[in-house]
């Protein structure tokens, strides 16, 4: 799906980079993307205050558009292929009306405070009606009551009072002045509001000019959201003004002037660089056309009849209408339906407007581009709220910052409210510091504790095993006693039995024997006894053997004895070592649980250092979210001092224009005044003066020379192109002492000429003589008044005329002289200040410069400045030695461009001899060259001394100006004689003749006077240097030149 486009601004032509923390070369506007070869967006960047704040992209599917931290992510996958970024500036206010139509964009709502406001609430609200302002503002549930007041005096009272009306109104007004004088005191100048907050209540204070509200209400009230409710609530109760079909009324006219479309392009600039709200009229008849401007903006067309936008557009710039920019009061009300052209749009207007009239492609191009520089971003608003209502934004609301769903005016902020909530976020912090500091505690010691029970289970299994081996060994013990006590009696008994036995057996075999023997004896046979005894010692081998076997089996029973007894202590070693080895393992143990409480409570105490790093982290982003929500806040109240700024400027510009307008009306009825008494006065001299005329004239109406003086004036007409020309020579800013000596003795030569032709009649026509031959001779009288007068006629038209006519051409004469001197003075003056930079010297060039506006001074200027040139020269002459071919051949124009004004100042005259012309010769003489050719030497006026001692022209601060070199070295530049062959032939026999000290003599001569002459010569490398680029600023200044 295609984007749309986001209003026209000024385009930015710096490099844009959108990564995150850049802070962007342009204030207010918008960077809009665009893929490969698309024409149209990709997604768009709205920037606030140098940084992004608002985000908006197409989506990958579907047909709805991303917005805020979404279109940013996408914009940033978007832009990793091929694309560009397109940046346009706003203004704020602009970026306002964006804000406006598409909040959507912004991630966070802070970021579009400050730009969608209430404008001049106060300003429209203290425009209307204070009764009704007042009814509507006691119908609020947090007012108790108000007063309207105007310079002092009560208007209107509503609601509850803490006292009378009066006394509160005139309280309010010395309120009033004090808070004026202190707020120019503070350097708070305008109109506004005042609040005062106190235990019980609040009063607000409104002013606008000598208007005023004063209100009571209930304590801790926003009086600005007040105002804009009451303000918002009010603005549909008033239409605006045309509305019901009737003209626009005249307001401050700013401007006015001849019709045409460059006149209405530059009437509308002015407007919109204003910020003007009234209407632009073309015509002053019932037909004329009116354009309504809201800020500068065209908003609505009134016309004649049913008049379509082409047709209003055309008679707007027909060039016969006047047009006539008005300013309307502040509180007027404008819009849409201020017009009767239904078919107006702004877009229309303008296209209609850099149309008609005007068929060239290029000034149709011209017109629409100025015109789009003007009204291109109103344009594209509107353009923008219409293709708004088709697409739809995704709007998440799982955090506050993922966009907004709906969009509300941002609501002023309590600055007691803001430092209570940042007081409770700092105690809140701490809070979660110190919760999160004994979380780690309580963790450590709840691991103490289970450590505690391990160790005291630990201990108690150790315990029972010991009283079990102890038991056991009390077991074995006894065992072992009783086992020792049994073998102790069975080894008792065996002992008993094995004596019993051996006796029994001693007996025995004694009794054996004994019976043996006596049954030998009794049986007598010695076979039987044989027998008998073989037998007995075979029982005795048995026995004797059983007696070793009892023996061997109690040494092995003791060896057995012995090895168990040996096994015994064997097995209490091992036990023992058993022990011993539990013992360590224990200790081990114990030592190993110790390490570990250590490296639980360092692992604690880590919790707890990172618990606070985490708890400070947090707090430091905080505070930066805070510090960035108050740079933000600060540049927003910024902004809205600069908007509040601009209205008091504007209001105290329509101020100043109603200031000037009645202080023009009131100059102007004074200046009637002034005049119809004046009038009055030089009406009774008028009538005093024409009695006295005619009392004159009919004296006057007797004498000849008078009549004719009378009807011959018009000689002396032709003067008026010379004096046209002399008053021009006075505004060109240099002296004319010689023009004005040479109209004074043309004055005087006329006074003269006059005086002579009427010296014979004043004595023939005297009332005298006259009345004497009227009483003798009366055809005589006649006869000769008549013959008087028409000879005095004769002589006034031939002789007089005659004079004028060549003093006229004397003057013109002298006038061109003089405008050739300004020439030459202005030539000399750009020469002077190039020798300056040559290295001439600095006090003389400044007096030399100091004369360039005397013309009566140029013959000595003219020759102070050859002199410099010459000197110039001279140096470049003797320093071209030291110059390599380069520097030579950029000093040859220089060169031959000082040779040549050298050349004109000779030929002009002022150097050497006499200076040709009219101006000068009057200059030496005193005498117009018309008394010169015409006049006799003893017929001429005395020509007065000291005007030709002001004549003379002398430098001011002569001194200075004219260098006098003072020196021994009296040699000068001669001129040498066209060489021929016999004086080379003898100059080289005198080379030849002459010896090397003499030559070396002459050169050491030679340069010892150049030394002394050009003693202020410096460093020949350094000096060269700088002479290179100063002659050749000179040849640049130079070239082309021509005297």
């Amino acid at each position: 799906m295609d984007m749309f486009d986001l209003p026209y601004g000024m385009p930015v032509d710096d490099e844009i980079d959108v990564s995150d923390g850049v802070i962007l070369p342009f204030e207010n506007g918008s960077i809009t993307t665009y893929l490969g070869r698309r024409s149209t967006a990709s997604g768009h960047r709205i920037v606030r205050a140098g940084r992004v704040v608002g985000w908006i992209a197409e989506p990958a599917k579907g047909k709805v558009l991303l917005c805020g931290k979404a279109a940013k992510d996408r914009l940033e996958t978007l832009e990793m292929d091929q694309h560009r970024l397109i940046a346009r500036a706003w203004t704020q206010s602009a970026l306002g009306s964006v804000a406006e139509i598409v909040p959507e964009a912004f991630e966070h709502s802070a970021d579009m405070r400050g730009l969608i406001g209430s404008g001049d609430s106060l300003e429209r609200l203290l425009s209307r009606d204070l009764s009704a302002v007042l009814a509507n503002l006691s119908q609020r549930p947090e007012v108790r009551g108000g007063i309207a007041v105007d310079s002092g005096m009560l208007i209107d009272d509503a609601g509850d009072l803490p006292s009378s009306a009066d006394k509160l109104a005139a309280q309010v007004g010395e309120t009033l002045a004090g808070r004026k004088a202190m707020a120019s005191d503070l350097g708070l100048e305008g109109a506004g509001h005042w609040t005062l907050h106190t235990g019980d209540g609040s009063l607000l204070l409104a002013e606008a000019g000598d208007v005023a509200l004063a209100i009571w209400t209930e304590a801790d009230v926003d009086h600005g959201r007040l105002i804009s409710q009451i303000a918002a609530l009010m603005d549909g109760q008033i239409d605006a003004m045309g509305s019901h079909g009737e003209a626009l009324t005249d307001g401050h006219v700013v401007r006015e002037g001849r019709g045409g479309t460059d006149a209405v392009l530059s009437m509308l600039t002015s407007a919109v660089e204003e910020g003007l709200t009234g209407h632009l009229a073309a015509g002053k008849s019932s037909k004329a056309i009116r354009v309504a401007l809201v800020k500068g903006v065209p908003v609505a067309m009134q016309a004649p009849g049913k008049t379509k936008v082409a047709e209003a557009v055309n008679s707007l710039c027909e060039s016969r209408r006047v047009l006539a920019l008005h300013r309307l009061p502040v509180g007027t009300i404008l819009g849409p339906e201020s017009g009767n052209v239904i078919d107006f749009n702004l877009a229309q207007f303008c296209d209609e407007l850099a149309t008609t009239r005007t068929r060239s492609e290029s000034r149709q191009t011209l017109l629409k581009q100025l015109l789009q520089q003007l009204y291109g971003f109103e344009t594209g608003l509107q353009k923008l709220r219409k293709e708004r209502t088709r697409f739809e934004f995704a709007i998440t609301v799982s955090t506050p910052s993922e966009g907004l769903a709906t969009i509300d005016t941002s609501s002023g902020i309590d600055d007691g409210l803001r430092r209570k909530l940042e007081r409770s976020e700092l105690k809140l912090s701490e809070a979660n510091q110190e919760i999160a500091s004994l979380r780690v505690t309580l963790e450590s010691a709840q691991k103490s504790e289970s450590a505690a029970k391990v160790n005291a289970n630990e201990a108690n299994r150790q315990a029972s095993d010991v009283q079990e081996k102890i038991a056991s060994y009390n077991r074995t013990i006894d065992q072992l006693q009783l086992d020792l006590s049994a073998a102790q009696a069975t080894a008792e008994n065996s002992e008993a039995r094995s004596d019993r036995l051996s006796k029994r057996v001693n007996e025995l075999e004694h009794q054996l024997s004994e019976r043996a023997v006596e049954l030998a004896r009794i049986l007598g046979d010695n076979k039987a006894s044989s027998e008998l005894s073989a037998k007995i010692e075979e029982m005795a081998t048995k026995e004797a053997a059983l007696s070793s076997d009892i023996d061997s089996h109690s040494s092995t029973l003791a060896s057995i004895r012995s090895r168990i007894e040996d096994d015994q202590r064997r097995q209490r070693m091992i036990e023992e070592q058993v022990e011993a080895t539990r013992d360590r393992h224990r200790r081990a143990q114990g030592e190993l649980t110790e390490l570990e409480a250590k490296i639980s409570d360092a692992q604690l105490s880590l919790r707890q250092i990172q618990a606070e790093s985490k708890v400070a982290s947090e707090r430091t982003q905080d505070d930066r979210t805070r510090l960035t929500e108050q740079e933000n806040r600060a540049s927003m109240i910024q902004s809205e001092m600069r908007e509040l700024m601009d209205e008091r400027r504007q209001v105290l510009k329509e101020l100043g224009d109603l200031g000037a307008r009645r202080g023009q009306a009131e100059a102007e009825l004074s200046n009637l005044l002034d005049q119809a008494e004046a009038l009055a006065i030089a009406h009774e001299e008028a009538l005093s003066d024409i009695k006295e005329a005619e009392l004159l004239r009919a004296k006057l109406s007797e004498e000849p020379l008078a009549q004719a003086l009378l009807e011959d004036g018009a000689q002396f007409d032709g003067l008026g192109p010379v004096l046209d020309r002399l008053e021009h020579a006075r505004t060109l800013g240099y002296s004319v002492s010689l023009l004005d000596r040479a109209v004074e003795r043309a004055l005087q030569v006329i006074q003269g000429c006059v005086d002579h032709v009427a010296t014979t009649p004043r004595h023939l026509l005297s009332n005298e003589v006259m009345s004497l031959l009227e009483r003798q001779v009366p055809q005589t009288a006649g006869a000769v008044r008549g013959l008087a007068r028409w000879s005095v006629q004769q002589r006034l038209e031939h002789q007089l005329g005659e004079t004028v006519t060549s003093l006229v051409l004397d003057l013109e004469n002298l006038l061109e002289d003089y405008d050739r001197s300004v020439t030459m003075l202005r030539r000399i003056r750009n020469v002077l200040e190039q020798l300056e930079k040559l290295g001439a010297p600095s006090e003389q060039v400044q007096a030399l410069m100091s004369n360039t506006r005397r013309p009566e001074s140029l013959p000595v200027l003219a020759r102070e400045t050859r002199a410099l040139i010459q000197k110039a020269l001279d140096d470049i002459h003797l320093e071209a030695d030291m110059r390599d071919a380069g520097s030579a051949v950029k000093l040859e124009a220089t060169t031959s461009a000082l040779e040549e004004l050298l050349t004109q100042l000779d030929a002009s005259g002022f150097v050497k001899g006499e200076v040709r012309g009219a101006l000068w010769d009057f200059k030496r003489d005193g005498i117009l060259p018309f008394e010169r050719d015409s006049v006799p030497a003893g017929e001429r006026a005395p020509v007065n001394e000291v005007v030709l001692e002001q004549m003379k022209g002398e430098l001011i601060d002569e001194e200075v100006a004219v260098s006098v070199e003072v020196s021994d070295i009296t040699e000068e530049w001669q001129e040498l004689s066209t060489p021929t062959e016999e004086e080379t032939t003898e100059s080289a026999e005198e080379v030849v003749a002459a010896s090397h000290e003499d030559e070396r003599a002459t050169l050491e001569e030679e340069l010892a006077r150049l030394d002394a002459r050009w003693a202020r010569r410096t460093d020949p490398v350094e000096s060269g240097v700088v002479t290179d680029s100063t002659l050749d600023e000179l040849e640049d200044s130079l070239d082309g030149i021509d005297l």
